[in-house]
This record gives structure tokens, sequence and C-alpha cells, in this order.
């Protein structure tokens, strides 16, 4: 039997409703595929209250995430972690289509959790840190003793340092940080930094007719030699706006690092017609040298 035209009408109704369904954040790396969290249960939980995992889990709902149990289940343990609970463990999560045709396909997700101790923060160390102060180190991290040890501000206080390093030239800076648990509920953060060479100006090479251009080079204050401040180029181009031609962005700015010599190279194409050269560099990161080396 074929369907009638209501039945066909109904069917595009409801896809077009979900096709159009909008996310409150979305995580998908393919916009055109993923889930849509309609709703978010968690079992075996010991110790976390009712109101404060209502929170978490409506954290989820209305949200958009890649179709993959694992990713999710990630998700859902870096929530408990930026609530203390730093040793939890997902045990299963499983995902319930409500619409299999939908996109995103709308899923009700279930999760078994055991959250464990929630932690409070010790102390911060840092070891092999030579460009900086501990304190100033310390500064970057929105974390007290004492304070609830989240995840998300662990985050936010590496992403400073990295931000604190570059400024400095340290542009292969990493840090390795160690997490040692307690079972009085506090958390000792060890960072080994490896700060790497320290980069200076090299060449500022600006393509551009020989007036702007002329401009454009008195106002780069970062001469050859100077400790490079990778954050510098940015503060350069808001700053110079009215000299720039429209759309010019740090896109049209090009940086090659050199490691073995430690300085970066910094080329900024404005005018192609005035390009002379057909020349590229590459950039050469350390890790490159050590192979070579070996």
């Amino acid at each position: 039997m074929r369907p009638g035209p209501w039945t066909l009408l109904f069917a595009l109704f409801l896809s077009a409703t979900f096709l159009r369904a909008d996310c409150v954040n979305d995580h998908r790396s393919n916009k055109k595929a993923g889930i849509l969290v309609t709703d978010f249960s968690v079992t075996g939980t010991q110790t976390i209250g009712a109101t404060e995992l209502a929170k978490l889990t409506s954290e989820f709902i209305g949200s958009c995430f890649n179709d993959d149990t694992e990713e999710l289940g990630e998700r859902l343990r870096a929530a408990f972690q930026n609530r203390g609970y730093f040793a939890v463990e997902v045990k299963s999560l499983g995902m319930k289509p409500r619409d299999p045709l939908g996109s995103p396909k709308p899923v009700s997700v279930e999760a078994e959790v055991s959250e464990g101790a929630r932690y409070k923060l010790a102390e911060i160390t840092f070891v092999d840190a030579h460009a900086f102060t501990p304190e100033t180190l310390r500064e970057q991290f929105p974390l007290h003793k004492g304070d609830l040890f989240e995840r998300s501000k662990v985050a936010s206080g590496l992403e400073s340092l990295r931000k604190l390093y570059s400024t400095k030239g340290f542009l292969d800076w990493a840090a390795v940080p160690e997490t040692k648990l307690a079972s009085n509920g506090t958390a000792n953060l060890n960072l080994s930094i490896q700060e790497g060479p320290q980069y200076h100006m090299g060449k500022l090479d600006i393509v551009a007719a020989e007036e702007l251009k002329l401009r454009l080079r008195a106002q780069w204050k970062l001469t050859e030699g100077d400790v490079y401040d990778q954050t510098y180029i940015d503060q350069y181009l808001e700053a110079n706006r009215d000299l720039l031609p429209a759309g010019f962005s740090r896109v049209n700015v090009t940086t090659t690092q050199n490691c073995r010599e430690a300085v970066v190279q910094v080329r900024m194409l404005i005018d192609a017609a005035e390009d002379t050269s057909h020349a590229t560099q590459k950039s050469i990161p350390c890790e490159e040298h050590r192979d070579v080396s070996k």
C-alpha cells in the first residue's frame, strides 16, 4: 500500500524539524552529521548530589556531538573532573536514537559512572623552569591551595604558561604534567618544563610599494636580534590598521622559524605585484635538528 499524501507530508515535516534542530553548543567535526543529546541520565554515582549531577548533565542536553561513544565518554569524564572528581571512571556509556533519520540524530544517553573522591589542590611545582620565577609561573594558574582540583583550570593555566613563554621567544616550549592524588583528598600537580631555545627576531621582509614599505617598517619595533615575541605581530597589525589594506590579516604574514640559529624571520605579503622573490623558506623545528644529528 502506498502511503497517503498526509503521511508523506507528516514525514517531511518531521525530517525538516530535525534538520532545523539548533545545537546549544556544537562540538561536531562534521556539521552535517553527528548527534543531538535530548536526554542524559547517569547511574552508579555515590557522593555527588542530585542537584549538581543534574547541572552536570544539563551541559550536554541540547548540544551536538560527533557520533562517537568514546569521545562523549571522555567529555563526560572531563565534566566530572571539572568538579574535582579527578579519579572518575566512566564504566559504560550508550546512546539510544530517537529518530535514526534525524540530522543531527537525536539521542538519549545513558552512562554508568563511579565518580570517586573529590580532590582539592595541594601544590603546583615546576621542574627545569629557568626563564621565569616559580612565583610568576604559579600566577598563571587560576587555582589556589584548597580549591577544587578542576581540570579546566589546569588547562587554562597551561595555556597561560604557553602564552607567557611565547612572549619571551620560547616557541618550542612544552610542559609535561604529572598529577599525584593523595589519600587525604588532595592533589599535587608537578610540571616538567621543556623550555627549548630562546628565539630572536631575524629579518623583516615587507612586500609592498616602496613608500608604504618604508612607513610600515618604521612602525615595526622588534629590531633584528631582539628577543622574539610571538604576540607582537597581532599587536602590530591592530596598531597599524589604517596603513594596511582592507582585509589584510594574520594569514597574510608568514613566519619562518629556524631552530639551529634560533631566529624567526617575518614576511608580510601586502602587494603580490611587488614580489620579486620566488624562494620559499621552511621552518626548521628543533626536533628535525635532533633527528639530523643522530
